[in-house]
């Protein structure tokens, strides 16, 4: 372009029509630009925000026709796919654990079971003390395989919540049936009142969740310690409280104690705590919409307070 001007028109003319006509040009594919990258920007804009706040990015992903946007698209549907079939592979090893760990619970409950026949038949011979010691070894060993069966449960995307009526004072005195060598072996006394309430919640987590606060309960206090368990109900919710004169909860552990793996000060002074029970708690409380609280003096008392609202609260219930 600049050599034809200068070879059609006079030199002093030429010049000025080669500033014009490059300033013109330059003007235009600089105008070309900025809109081109404004309208690519635009383009990717929610693409980019969606990836920076570490959102899902399949929804804003470019429907373009262009090669970088197919380029785009296929990547991500890749490792889409990846993903996929990395968590179905991982859910296939954990039902295979899962499944294995309920079988193997099963089967362990048998000597068990053998075990407490043999209880019994000490007891006859006039051995009540050794038979009372070998009852308190085989509940603990009972909890302790209820413990894993509900961890590998909690554990499970594959389970379904029933939430049915349930009784606080059935629900409460089978666990204090299933844990009465823990009352006897320390002479605790145990007072229970106004527990003739119903609430909506699945019976077996209920179940759990209840008995891991009162073994709890039973581990921390004295020889002779006091546990007492009463409710409450009012227009919105029903309370189930259990407190106990044990040791208590240090003040800096009470906001921990729900978290995996914490056992805190008392864990370590007793050596009897895995920190999960507490954690398991937790996890299923917030998912059949239940309320937990602790209260605690150091020396003093430990309070836990479940919290069951009302039946409208329980559409917000969610799978495992």
């Amino acid at each position: 372009m600049n050599l034809i001007l200068i070879s059609s028109t006079a030199l002093n003319k030429t010049i000025d029509d080669i500033i014009y006509m490059n300033v013109l040009i330059f003007s235009i594919f600089f105008a070309f630009l900025i809109v081109g990258y404004i309208k690519w920007i635009n383009t990717y804009k929610d693409f980019r925000n969606a990836l920076h706040n570490k959102e899902n990015i399949d929804g804003f992903l470019p429907n373009g026709e262009k090669l970088e946007e197919v380029l785009i698209r296929e990547t991500v549907n890749l490792k889409n796919e990846e993903k996929l079939k990395e968590i179905k592979e991982l859910k296939e090893n954990l039902n295979e654990i899962n499944d294995y760990v309920t079988k193997w619970i099963h089967e362990i409950k048998i000597p068990l079971s053998v075990c407490e026949l043999i209880a019994d038949e000490i007891e006859e011979e006039g051995l009540s003390n050794i038979a009372g010691e070998l009852r308190q070894e085989l509940e603990r060993i009972n909890f302790l395989v209820s413990q894993v069966l509900y961890t590998s449960r909690a554990s499970s995307y594959s389970e379904d919540f029933i939430i049915e009526e349930v009784n606080l004072n059935s629900i409460v005195k089978s666990v204090i049936k299933n844990n009465i060598n823990s009352f006897i072996s320390k002479k605790i006394e145990l007072e229970m009142h106004d527990l003739d309430f119903n609430v909506f919640t699945d019976s077996k987590w209920i179940f759990y969740i209840i008995e891991q606060i009162i073994n709890n309960a039973c581990k921390y206090v004295d020889v002779q310690g006091r546990i007492e368990i009463y409710a409450e109900e009012d227009d919105e919710c029903t309370r189930l409280f259990i407190r106990d004169n044990g040791m208590g909860i240090p003040y800096k552990d009470i906001g921990r104690i729900f978290d995996r793996g914490f056992t805190g000060d008392n864990g370590r002074k007793t050596s009897k705590s895995t920190g999960m029970g507490l954690y398991i708690c937790k996890k299923i409380a917030d998912k059949l919409n239940i309320k937990l609280e602790v209260s605690s003096q150091v020396s003093q008392y430990t309070e836990f307070t479940i919290i069951f609202y009302k039946m409208a609260d329980y559409f917000n219930v969610t799978k495992l």
